[in-house]
């Protein structure tokens, strides 16, 4: 069981973060973005404005954050599971 919560969270995590199939599949100025790619954008209409990117950021890896917390027993397990015999 915690093999299976450790890949889960470890694709969502892949998932979450992909950012060049999206950019190739959606392209630049699309109605419809994946959160990397609306992090490029946002950073791109802002010269230095770090404190924005940084918070963009954050919010976006609050949902993986919070996801890991509550799978962090899990995931461990999972992790270790196949190096301890």
């Amino acid at each position: 069981r915690p093999i299976f919560v450790t890949v889960i969270i470890l694709n969502a995590i892949w998932i979450w973060n992909d950012f060049l199939l999206p950019s190739l599949i959606l392209g630049v100025g699309q109605d419809v973005q994946t959160i990397p790619l609306a992090i490029r954008a946002f950073a791109g209409s802002f010269v230095k404005k770090w404190d924005l990117i940084m918070t963009a950021v954050l919010m976006a890896a609050a949902p993986i954050i919070v996801g890991f917390l509550f799978a962090q027993k899990h995931i461990i397990k999972g992790m270790v599971a196949g190096s301890i015999k």
